[in-house]
């Protein structure tokens, strides 16, 4: 949560060596769910979808992927451990892990999936197991 406050306040449009905002994130981009979904301890990497655009979905692939092959510091490795640990319920509950959470749904859904039946919420290629 220290990081997405200190990304709020992030100025937009930085360009150089020194950028603050390098990925040049617009505050507007932080989906609500977040906020709820960040416990208050843990976190994780999310991911760069192109320039400017952010996917702030839990990937448990890459990020569990990171920790095996050291990409992540121990810091970071125990953050998204914990994230885990904290959200279990939404992440694992009564079935395999998720591949992504929060699953696409509604017009995002429409619009990403192309309305394909086998890309419904929490199937096997919108956030299932």
């Amino acid at each position: 949560m220290r990081k997405v406050n200190e990304i709020y306040r992030y100025k937009t449009q930085e360009y150089s060596y020194d950028a603050v905002n390098e990925f040049n994130i617009y505050p507007e981009q932080i989906p609500p769910w977040l906020v709820e979904f960040m416990p208050s301890k843990g976190g994780y990497l999310i991911g760069n979808l192109q320039l400017a655009h952010m996917g702030f979905r839990f990937f448990s692939l890459g990020n569990l992927w990171s920790i095996v092959s050291s990409l992540a510091t121990a810091e970071q490795s125990h953050a998204i451990l914990d994230l885990i640990e904290a959200k279990w319920a939404e992440l694992v509950a009564d079935m395999p892990f998720k591949i992504c959470y929060p699953a696409l749904n509604g017009q995002e859904w429409r619009i990403i999936a192309g309305s394909d039946p086998k890309n419904t919420p929490w199937s096997y290629h919108n956030g299932g197991s």
